[in-house]
């Protein structure tokens, strides 16, 4: 049996989903650092680990770009959820991602990201 929760978490959930790529595509920290978690983590490809304020230094540096975001998947678990997309810059596929987002005290935020080349 499948856990009660309300419609309006997996769309909070996929508001702040898009969110973070609106973030992105203006390589804007301001915009990101509300969604995202003090104890946020990223794990990329290389093995690298990024922490939160990691990221916001780095988004000003991203070179530009016109972003894509395809989202292929989207699920809540509870206090969990999960998105799985596909980020493309110029056309060209960069890089897939899984985000992790958690509610805590009644709020959804990201609080890790893993992305594969």
């Amino acid at each position: 049996m499948e856990a009660d929760r309300s419609p309006t978490d997996l769309d909070a959930v996929l508001a702040l989903d898009d969110a973070w790529n609106a973030a992105y595509h203006h390589r804007d920290p301001g915009r990101m650092m509300p969604l995202l978690a003090e104890d946020w983590m990223g794990f990329f490809p290389d093995g690298s680990v990024v922490f939160r304020a990691d990221l916001l230094a780095g988004m000003r540096h991203n070179a530009p770009a016109a972003l894509m975001f395809e989202r292929h998947a989207a699920h809540v678990y509870g206090e969990t959820a999960v998105t799985r997309g596909t980020l493309y810059a110029d056309g060209v596929r960069v890089q897939s991602f899984l985000r992790v987002y958690a509610r805590r005290k009644g709020e959804w935020r990201g609080v890790c990201v893993q992305v594969v080349a």
